[in-house]
């Protein structure tokens, strides 16, 4: 696409070659010419040749990071002018911070959404032709003043040569009136007592007033005198000392209506320098004020919502603070996400999601009313700063206020589908849900940026604990964010710098006591935080988008170790691996098992794939649909933790299932609780009606393995027979042959209550 039919010229800078890729093939199906720089240096020297209409940076980059890159930009006056938006996968606020203080415009966070791509291109881009376009424009006003200026001091020094010769030259007269009567701009000639002498035609046009009506009026009649006596007094001045005056001032249409003007006034002396006349053009600017006023208030107001953005929040917070010093008060800051807004766009479509977020922007603005302030920070990220006292009675009552009211939900337009011209519009309720983050000045800091971390860090405790509610900071939320962290930075390249250890569970047959295969299970050794327990280290991969790589990993040292076994005449072992959720809804989960189980010459039937509940009971028919792929490879298919979540067996009958897992949970008082030994009865019962086998995890004592073997579980697994174990002891735990010693047969009987 050419340059001249574009929506504009965009630079990507992102070493991802996949980001880049994306990211370029969107705005250039948006109508965007795009250029790229896979570094900051390139970066560097491209815009050199040519400044772009915007720069997407990524932050993190080999070299010359974003930051670095921004930096020499800004410094350098050709290239000042260029809105930079960061691109960024970490959520980290002081990266937010350094990124404005730099002079970015905004910050995109990773994985990237393309209607938010879209949106915050696209403002930036109207935005800076804007300021482009006002500054040619006000040159261009000002060169069209002087010109006039020139132009009609040179009419009014051919009038006057005209009136002592128009009886021997009428045509230069008749000249001299046309370009009087078709000039665009209002033109009044006064005498030296400032009585309107005559008018043009553009004069009527614009003011209203008849030229007749003027003759003999003074021209302050025109001006708002009360709005603007300093400066008439300034008119006047500048002409008794220079004999002209330009600028702006307000004057009055007939109607009474005040309207600004851009105006010009000169005074005509005669040969003895006597004032004889004054001239006195104007123009009506009020279209380009109304420009003006666009691009100030979107300079300081989000264009959707039109609450205050960053930069007037920052301004209404210091307000507030000064006034809560004063007062002896306390400000709090409200940091609000709405929860799970995504499936609004995705199930509705992005103007509905823009409507919902203007009805919320709305729905706290009057929560908020004059007590305090809202800001829209991007995305579905609001804030609130707002007065308090020391007991913060009124910023509680708020928060509870606002998630009692958004849970009543949000109504928005519903638009007729497209194909439907007769079907009518219909409205559409929305429930909404938002988490509240709170940090208090001054206890949790004294300026804007160290609230709004802070506030930051109870947003993410008030998610952690279930979303739909609010949390206020304190110092061990801050602990614990950043242990999280810690363990973050730690677990990015865990798995290349050798730091994982897969260890193996036995799988025990309840039948004849043999070892059937066993379990994979993951480990984590950082030589920085020590032994990190996968309680702690799985949530955190799957919240951070790193589970996929270290589950591929993990499906790969597998199917590796089954090949070692092999080779070394162990026969086929078969292990089974667990699927985090995203993992399995990956598209690139089966081509993954499929490479790994090729590279490495082991059948599929030894390799088993483990996927909770939870997991699939998401959404169930997407379920049915990823599991027959697997299914289709070749391996078995284990559901654990069976019975703790949401279970159907509508649904449980159509996934093509091989193994049922008793949760531990129903394990650990199946020989003491009625309830749990039914439970586990039921399961049994299910899965093999279902022609599934059951396997109990768990499994600790002599009494739940005679329980189980006496009620007809297939396999189990636990601390009963062995932990798990390092491939080193598993092998030798293959080599050595030890079966399980099962009791001698019982009565089955449930135990008493």
């Amino acid at each position: 696409m050419s340059e001249q039919t574009s929506k504009g010229e965009v630079l990507i800078v992102e070493d991802t070659p996949a980001s880049l890729k994306l990211l370029s093939d969107l705005l250039t199906e948006a109508g965007y010419y795009v250029r790229q720089a896979p570094n900051g240096e390139l970066a560097l020297w491209t815009v050199q040749s040519r400044p772009p209409e915007l720069i997407l940076l990524d932050v993190r980059m080999p070299g010359i990071d974003g930051f670095e890159v921004c930096r020499r930009l800004k410094a350098t006056p050709a290239l000042a002018h260029v809105p930079v938006i960061f691109l960024s996968a970490q959520h980290d606020t002081d990266d937010k911070v350094r990124g404005f203080a730099l002079g970015g415009a905004d910050f995109i966070a990773k994985p990237f959404q393309a209607e938010e791509i879209l949106a915050r291109t696209d403002a930036q881009v109207r935005l800076g032709r804007a300021q482009l376009a006002l500054a040619a424009e006000r040159a261009h006003l000002e060169q069209r003043v002087r010109e006039r200026t020139a132009e009609l001091a040179e009419t009014a020094a051919s009038l006057e040569r005209e009136v002592e010769r128009r009886r021997v030259n009428e045509d230069a007269l008749r000249l001299a009136s046309r370009v009087f009567g078709a000039t665009q701009d209002a033109i009044i000639i006064a005498d030296a007592g400032g009585h309107i002498v005559t008018t043009n035609p553009a004069f009527s046009t614009i003011s209203g007033y008849d030229a007749a009506e003027m003759v003999g009026r003074h021209v302050s009649t025109l001006q708002t005198v009360q709005q603007n006596a300093a400066t008439y007094d300034a008119l006047m001045a500048s002409l008794a000392e220079h004999g002209h005056w330009s600028g702006e001032m307000l004057a009055r249409r007939k109607n009474g209506a005040t309207f600004p003007g851009l105006l010009s006034v000169s005074s005509v002396v005669d040969a003895g320098g006597a004032v004889e006349n004054y001239i006195v053009v104007f123009m009506d600017i009020t279209e380009r004020k109304a420009e003006q006023h666009l691009i100030d208030f979107l300079s300081y107001h989000d264009a959707l919502t039109g609450l205050p953005n960053r930069l007037l929040a920052r301004q209404c917070f210091d307000e507030a603070l000064a006034a809560a010093q004063r007062n002896g008060q306390c400000v709090a800051v409200l940091c609000l996400d709405l929860d799970r807004f995504k499936s609004i766009n995705d199930s509705y479509g992005a103007p509905a999601g823009d409507q919902a977020l203007q009805a919320v922007a709305r729905f706290l603005r009057g929560c908020v009313r004059e007590r305090g302030t809202v800001s829209r920070q991007g995305g579905d990220e609001f804030q609130i700063i707002l007065p308090d006292d020391a007991q913060l009675g009124a910023t509680m009552a708020m928060a509870q206020e606002i998630l009692a009211g958004l849970r009543e939900g949000v109504q928005i337009d519903r638009q007729p589908e497209p194909g439907q011209p007769g079907q009518a519009g219909s409205t559409q309720q929305l429930a909404l849900t938002t988490s509240i983050g709170i940090a208090v000045s001054p206890t949790d800091g004294v300026t804007l940026d160290e609230l709004l971390r802070n506030a930051d860090t109870a947003l993410y405790r008030a998610k952690e604990v279930g979303r739909d509610n609010y949390a206020f900071f304190t110092e061990r939320m801050d602990a614990d964010i950043r242990a999280k962290l810690a363990i973050q930075a730690q677990l990015r390249g865990a798995s290349a710098r050798g730091e994982f250890e897969v260890h193996y569970q036995p799988q025990m047959c309840l039948r004849s006591g043999a070892m059937l295969g066993a379990e994979a299970l993951l480990r984590w050794h950082s030589p920085v935080l020590g032994h990190v327990g996968p309680n702690r280290f799985i949530p955190l991969a799957e919240e951070y988008g790193l589970i996929n790589a270290i589950g591929v990993w993990v499906v790969d040292t597998v199917c590796a170790q089954i090949a070692a076994w092999q080779a070394a005449g162990l026969g086929m072992v078969k292990v089974a691996v667990n699927l985090s959720g995203s993992q399995f809804a990956h598209d690139s989960t089966v081509p993954c098992v499929e490479d790994a189980l090729r590279r490495h010459g082991i059948p599929a039937a030894s390799l088993g794939l483990e996927i909770t509940e939870g997991t699939v009971m998401g959404d169930p028919d997407k379920a049915v649909a990823a599991l027959r792929r697997l299914k289709d490879i070749g391996v078995a298919i284990s559901l654990d933790d069976f019975g703790t979540g949401y279970s159907s067996l509508a649904y449980l009958k159509r996934f093509p299932i091989d193994v049922l897992k008793i949760d531990k949970s129903f394990v650990d008082d199946v020989t003491t609780k009625t309830s749990d030994a039914a439970i586990a009865l039921s399961v049994i019962s299910l899965a093999h009606n279902l022609n599934m086998r059951v396997i109990a995890e768990g499994v600790e004592t002599c009494e739940q393995v005679e329980f189980l073997a006496a009620h007809g579980c297939d396999e189990m697994q636990g601390y009963y027979f062995s932990r798990p174990l390092a491939a080193a002891a598993y092998t030798a735990l293959l080599r050595e042959k030890r079966a399980l010693q099962l009791p001698p047969p019982l009565p089955a009987q449930l135990p008493s209550q």
